[in-house]
This record gives C-alpha cells, structure tokens and sequence, in this order.
C-alpha cells in the first residue's frame, strides 16, 4: 500500500441532468464511441484469472492531448474483450520492439486506447492471468498498457507495457487488429474530457495524470443519495440480524449482544459478524482453510464471496492487493456513474472508542489457504438521484489554491481523481481528490 500521505482537496461540483436515466441514456445517437462500442456481453466468470487483470478505467486516446476515461463496466464490454484478444497474440507470438525509458510523447501521441491498474500489476501474474508462464518481458511491474491501433500506413498494433514506477516501458507489435478512433470528442456535450499532465508539461510527479479540462459550458451530472440496506430509519439489532444470517451456516445458533464499544457482534462457534457504528460490518472465520492456493485463486475466492454478498448491488474494481506469508488481502472501491466512489478520510483514522471500524477501501476481503478468514465492506448502496448538480471543472483554479498553500520543499502532486465522495448527509458530489505530501489539508471551492 502507498505510505504517501493523503491530502485531499475537494472542490464541490454540483446539478445533474432532468432525471439520471435521462443523463446517461436519452439521445443515444449523440453518445460517443466509448457508448457506441461499450455493448453490454454478460458478467465474467469468477474463475476466469484474466478477471484480475482487467484494468479499473479504460482510456479513449482522441490525439491533441484529448483523452476520454471510462470507469463503467470493465466486465461486460466488447472493447476490453478486443483489447484482451489484442493481448493474448502479443504474449503468444508479437513481435518485441525492445525496452527504454518511458516517453509519454511518443506512447500517448497516436489515437488508441489505455489500460490502466489502481495498483503496480506484476509482470509474472499479468502472464499468468492469460495462462502464458513463459512470458519474459523485462519489466517487474505494469502499471498501464497502450494499444495503437493499425493505420494507413502500419498493419499491426503496437501495444506499450509501461512500467510508472520505475519509468520504463516495452513495446510489442502484434497482428491482432483493433477498431480505429473515429469519434470526435468535440461533438461529445455529456462526457468529460481530459488532458495529459505529460503532455501538457504541468509540474506533477513524475508519471502521468489524467485532469479533467474546463468546459464552456458547466457539466451537469446526477448526485447520488446513500442507501444503508441494514437499516430503515434507525440502526437496530434485528434490521442488522435479518441481513448478516447469510453468514452463519446455522443462523438459529448464533449468539447476539451488544460489544465494546457499542458494536452489535453476532458469533458462532466458527464465525462472528460486527456492525460498527460508522456503518462498516466485518465479518470473520476462525475455521483452517486446507486448500493449495496461489494469488490468482484466491482472487477467485475473494471475488465469489463478495458475489454471494446480495446487498452488494454497486459496481466495484480491485484497487490493491497485498500479500503476507500464506494469506492474501484484496482491496475493491466502487464505481458510480462512471466515476470512483472516494471514502472520506474519516475512515481511515482509528477511532475505536467510538465504535468506528478503520476501512482503507470499500470492501476488503482476506483470503488464507482457500478459505475467506476477513470480509469488512461499508454497507452503503448508492443510488442516482433524479436532482440535479453542475461542475465547472477549473482545475487550474483549484491548483492555484494548492500552490498557494504548500511550503516550500513539499512534495509535488502525485495522483489527482475526480470522483464522488461520501458526505455526512448521506450524499455524494464530484469532487477533485488531490494526492500528495505534507500537512493535511481539506478545501471545498
């Protein structure tokens, strides 16, 4: 996990479109080419090891340093499905191009489509995931990957594996064709559309980050309204135990008392299940896996348990990993109407006195010897509201303001995200969350 020190700076975005069916889904003759080539193929087998490797956004390189990103369905599109056929002919038999230092100028200067992780990919279980142990590409880690499409003059694809942590990439040209950029961003009213730090030469850390650019016209967007499923209007013991039983193998057995701290704690022989008063529920198994395991099925385990979870009815990516001798921790966010759902600070603070639970992402789950041992989720669904909110997506001003409050000698700007974020009032808005080092700093413009 990154031990860099989260600052995050929120700039409020607010009012969305008549209704949020209408905002994503009315006039479809306008939408894009991510809209028009996004077709819907049916959710992925849990057991499917390329699962792991699916990319948590797609990036639609436009050229003229214009770039349209896509959170949404990374499991059931047609275009991740080229891409991945793409990639499957390059660890098969694409013809290697060689390794350098990463030039984003000559990676993000043609049309084409991005890859990018949440988290440093391993080379090895990139391979793996595609069933290829003898793939030697000489980068440790993947961080994004570029596909080219063929042109007038080029009949095969170059794919860039880039390595962002160390600054490297390798290159590889494959026979497997993919669909050219025909689309142009300039006709697109509703999508947001971004620009390459790299490319535009602001002073960021070293690796790309993609900023939303300023519009003309304010982007309008739903807010999202949270949804406790283990509640109605007050937190009580019998709403939680209707809904945690599916944990118990014998739910008649199970024990039910109120814990340190005011946690509601329900335990088995095998088994207990708290609900924290932050809205975090974790469920824990004391029973010896026994099974011969390695990352990618445990990955599998993780991913069938969380699907069992039927009040989990949100879109969710992996965001990290992390491994400790025989025991394997995977770390999934939510997804929004195509933008990430940011846990707020609070939530990462221990403040067990007050009966919180300390969460790092949305849902993380443990997995030891093939056997789920940790499964901690906020219980939050998260609905579109039909009220509407507008952005005027000035990140130039909302730089100014953090240049204007950093001290000399602090660190550069690491990661930006636009996304929404939890309130207290139960409500989500888009927000810029802003990365980097130094004292903590929270502003809302």
């Amino acid at each position: 996990m990154s031990k860099i020190k989260t600052i995050s700076i929120f700039l409020l975005s607010g009012l969305a479109i008549y209704l949020a069916s209408q905002l994503w889904f009315v006039n479809t003759s306008s939408r894009n080419f991510f809209y028009t080539f996004f077709s819907r193929t049916g959710p992925q087998d849990v057991n499917d090891d390329r699962v792991f490797v699916q990319p948590y956004r797609l990036v639609l390189n436009y050229g003229s340093n214009k770039f349209e990103i896509e959170y949404s369905g990374m499991g059931v599109n047609k275009l991740r499905e080229s891409c991945d056929s793409c990639l499957q002919s390059m660890l098969k038999d694409g013809e290697y191009l060689g390794k350098r230092d990463l030039n984003y100028s000559e990676v993000f200067g043609a049309e084409g489509y991005i890859y990018e992780y949440a988290f440093n990919m391993p080379t090895s279980v990139f391979a793996l995931a595609f069933n290829k142990n003898s793939f030697a590409d000489p980068l440790k880690y993947i961080t994004s990957i570029v596909f080219i499409p063929p042109d007038a003059k080029r009949s095969t694809t170059i794919v860039w594996l880039l390595d962002e942590a160390d600054m490297q990439m390798t290159g590889y040209s494959v026979s497997s064709a993919l669909p050219p950029i025909t689309a142009n961003p300039d006709d697109s009213t509703q999508e947001v559309i971004y620009e390459s730090s790299a490319l535009s030469a602001d002073d960021f850390a070293d690796k790309n980050i993609f900023i939303a650019k300023k519009r003309k016209e304010d982007y309008k967007y739903p807010s999202v309204s949270i949804v406790n499923p283990y509640a109605d209007n007050e937190l009580l013991m019998g709403a939680i135990e209707k809904n945690i039983n599916t944990f118990f193998e014998n739910p008649a057995a199970k024990l039910e008392y109120m814990g340190d701290y005011n946690v509601y704690t329900f335990v088995d022989a095998d088994t207990v299940v708290k609900y924290y008063q932050n809205d975090v529920l974790e469920y824990s198994n004391y029973l010896t896996g026994s099974i011969e395991t390695n990352l990618l099925k445990s990955f599998g385990t993780a991913l069938s348990f969380i699907k069992s979870d039927k009040l989990i009815v949100n879109e969710y990516y992996l965001a990290d990993f992390a491994q400790e001798d025989n025991e394997y921790t995977f770390y999934f966010d939510y997804v929004v109407n195509n933008f990430p759902m940011i846990l707020p600070d609070e939530y990462k603070r221990d403040d067990k006195e007050n009966g919180a639970a300390t969460l790092n992402h949305s849902i993380e789950v443990t997995v030891r010897e093939g056997n789920v041992v940790n499964y901690k989720k906020i219980v939050y669904n998260f609905i579109t509201d039909t009220a509407s909110k507008t952005a005027k997506l000035d990140f130039d001003q909302v730089l100014d303001e953090v240049k204007a409050s950093q001290n000399e000698g602090q660190s550069k700007i690491a990661n930006v995200i636009l996304g929404y974020k939890l309130e207290r009032s139960k409500k989500a808005y888009l927000y810029w969350i802003i990365n980097l080092g130094g004292p903590s700093l929270s502003k809302i413009g």
